[in-house]
């Protein structure tokens, strides 16, 4: 299921893009599309929303960190 940010109501978890860009492959399924925007703590990638909670797994094998 395709969700976009200027339709999305729900529940929000926002990660930071340590080492890459956010692009298929580079960050686990599901991401809210168009949500990725710049952070001062994460100035090369910025961040991205997701509607759901990743697993420690996925941030650690997609190098995400979890923004408070």
């Amino acid at each position: 299921m395709t969700i976009f940010d200027d339709e999305y109501t729900g529940p929000r978890f926002t990660y930071g893009l340590t080492l890459r860009p956010l692009a298929r492959f580079h960050v686990p399924d599901g991401w809210i599309i168009d949500s990725d925007k710049p952070h001062v703590d994460f100035p090369r990638y910025g961040t991205v929303d997701y509607p759901v909670e990743l697993t420690p797994e996925q941030l650690y094998r997609y190098d995400l960190v979890e923004v408070a």
